[in-house]
């Protein structure tokens, strides 16, 4: 099939309000940073609270949302039966149950909000690189692939873009240590707590309304000819979905089996789920949550606690935002001409590369180097592991097992976050980068020699790319044995 056979605009348009999933991902993530020392001081201020320092309430409510994430993300699997469509609308029928019960000012209420709403974000980061890897032809399989993380970059700035709503803590006096009266009487958390609420009720009425149909790999499991046919014909310019829907058709029966969960740790798919897994554990050890968390002192250095500390510390943030979209967009050209592992490869490389010399400059005090490979640091993380990790697992893997990896990148998640405070207490800045240098060293060498390209494979390539299932290519129409003619590869 060529581009131009492709129904670009409608297909674009879909794939951007399936990939909202991910948009909820990264402003999760991030939507809690500047509401720190709001939400803290306002429950003490407020009577029969259950108060604790500031440094217990951060970790508790922070990583309530990666935990919530982690059992979505593990149980998401079980949703996929039901069809990729309705199980995204179930999952936002989750993610606004928990913003409600933010909503109510109470500390347990808090708690239990964020860990619904993680369980339902953590649930999408499963469905939203399945559908999409699902959908979208070879054409554009790269980009469309890519929205995914462009999403999570996206939700991630538009949350610290929402943080100047919050107060900031001193007056606005230079050396004031003075609290602003406004921390305690603010409620715009609950318009940044809100915006997930808003996002999934919109993603929602467009599936409900305009974008109708599921993905053309589950009506091919359902044995349901007609909708392949209607799904491929609103995908593709009208000949061209007809003859897309004849190959899928005719390969129905060999194409349309479902792996189960428990086949994915049997001796045919064990070895795909170990990869997975492995790729998942390295993207989230590459450390870049240690320097995203890092950043806020890094641009405060030489600062005293106050009003202007805290502001170029918020600016900070709005960069690093900046940086991270940035590079992330420029991942989508690249990933088109080089494919996935050289840029997986690449970005280790240098993020390896940055973090030794961010340790050098913690020892020599270089703070304006600091933070030019700080930001180096964060732009290849986006144009290598981070960009690629949920395209590549929605390529490899059968849908059973993106549960697996998914859960586990937020498990590492969970354990980042809650041990970067304390290492930097026992190792100081300077231990801290050496040890994540050594981590994504070997990172380089598991992408090496482990990992596979999966540029330009069919999906018939890529069943047997890392497993022991071998396909039976003489029961294959002529044409699809054609490498220039493959239907569903990765060519992008």
């Amino acid at each position: 099939l060529e581009m131009n056979k492709v129904n670009h605009i409608y297909l674009i348009l879909w794939m951007i309000v399936i990939s909202l999933g991910m948009f909820q991902f990264g402003y999760g993530n991030a939507s809690f940073s500047n509401l720190q020392q709001v939400l803290f001081f306002q429950y003490q201020d407020a009577k029969g609270e259950v108060i604790s320092t500031q440094k217990n309430f951060n970790s508790v409510v922070t990583t309530a949302v990666p935990a919530g994430a982690a059992i979505g993300a593990f149980t998401g699997g079980f949703f996929t039966p039901l069809g990729r469509r309705p199980a995204i609308m179930i999952t936002n029928v989750i993610i606004v149950a928990g913003v409600g019960v933010t909503m109510i000012f109470n500390f347990y209420a808090l708690i239990i909000g964020r860990i619904l709403f993680g369980y339902g974000i953590g649930v999408m980061t499963v469905l939203t690189p399945l559908f999409i890897s699902e959908t979208s032809p070879v054409e554009v399989a790269g980009p469309m692939g890519s929205l995914s993380q462009i999403m999570v970059t996206v939700g991630i700035m538009i949350a610290y873009m929402f943080g100047f709503l919050a107060p900031i803590r001193y007056l606005d006096k230079e050396g004031d240590p003075e609290m602003n009266p406004d921390v305690l009487t603010t409620q715009s958390w609950r318009i940044i707590f809100a915006v997930p609420a808003a996002i999934s009720i919109f993603q929602t009425l467009m599936l409900l309304v305009v974008f109708r149909y599921d993905t053309p790999k589950f009506y091919q499991q359902k044995g349901d000819r007609d909708m392949i046919k209607a799904v491929n014909a609103v995908i593709y310019k009208e000949k061209s979905g007809e003859e897309q829907s004849e190959n899928l058709v005719q390969n129905e029966d060999d194409n349309a089996e479902r792996v189960t969960l428990g086949e994915m740790f049997g001796s045919v798919y064990r070895y795909v789920l170990i990869i997975g897994s492995l790729l998942a554990m390295f993207q989230q050890m590459t450390g870049i949550n240690m320097v995203i968390f890092y950043s806020n002192v890094i641009f405060t250095q030489g600062l005293d606690e106050g009003y202007t500390a805290e502001t170029k510390a918020r600016i900070g943030t709005i960069i690093v935002g900046v940086v991270n979209l940035a590079a992330t967009v420029v991942a989508i050209p690249l990933l088109a001409k080089f494919g996935r592992k050289i840029l997986m490869l690449s970005g280790h490389f240098m993020m390896t590369v940055s973090l030794a010399v961010l340790g050098v400059f913690a020892i020599t005090g270089f703070s304006t180097g600091t933070i030019i490979f700080t930001l180096v640091f964060i732009a290849f993380f986006e144009i290598g592991v981070g960009s690629i990790l949920f395209l590549y697992l929605a390529e490899i893997m059968p849908e059973a097992g993106l549960s697996i990896p998914s859960g586990i990148c937020w498990v590492f998640t969970i354990i980042i976050g809650l041990i970067t405070p304390n290492l930097f207490d026992w190792l100081k800045a300077t231990g801290v980068y050496f040890v994540f240098t050594g981590i994504n060293f070997v990172g380089i060498l598991f992408i090496l020699f482990l990992i596979k390209e999966t540029k330009g494979k069919s999906k018939i390539e890529l069943e047997s790319l890392y497993t022991q299932k071998r396909r039976n290519y003489q029961s294959l129409p002529e044409e699809q044995l054609n490498s220039s003619e493959r239907p569903m590869s990765t060519d992008l």
